[in-house]
């Protein structure tokens, strides 16, 4: 019996928050939820640039074509360097926070 409470006040307290939700962007653009759940549910059936996407014939390159393609000359986002440091830095502090630990 209480579960079945606790649904029922779930379910009014999300009606609620739909009825607030669509009153104050009634000056929106986009319409209330109710208007937009219709606009999906009658759009469903209509085929769109993602399905047309879907369909369209795969493009066929090797994993190592497409490397060599799109492969950037320049410095690398990350240094081995920084990397070291970083991991350094971090470990320190880690120490740091131990009781007793001692640094090496």
């Amino acid at each position: 019996m209480v579960v079945v409470i606790g649904i029922l006040v779930a379910l009014l307290a999300a009606g609620l928050v739909l009825l607030v939700a669509s009153a104050t962007s009634a000056g929106d653009s986009q319409g209330s939820p109710w208007r937009s759940f219709r606009a999906g549910w009658a759009a469903r059936g209509t085929r769109d640039e993602a399905a047309r996407a879907a369909e369209a014939e795969p493009v066929d390159l090797k994993l190592v074509e497409f490397l060599t393609v799109t492969a950037d000359e320049g410095d690398p986002y990350l240094q081995v360097d920084e990397l070291g440091e970083g991991l350094h830095r971090a470990r320190d502090k880690a120490l740091g926070a131990l009781p007793g630990a001692r640094r090496s």
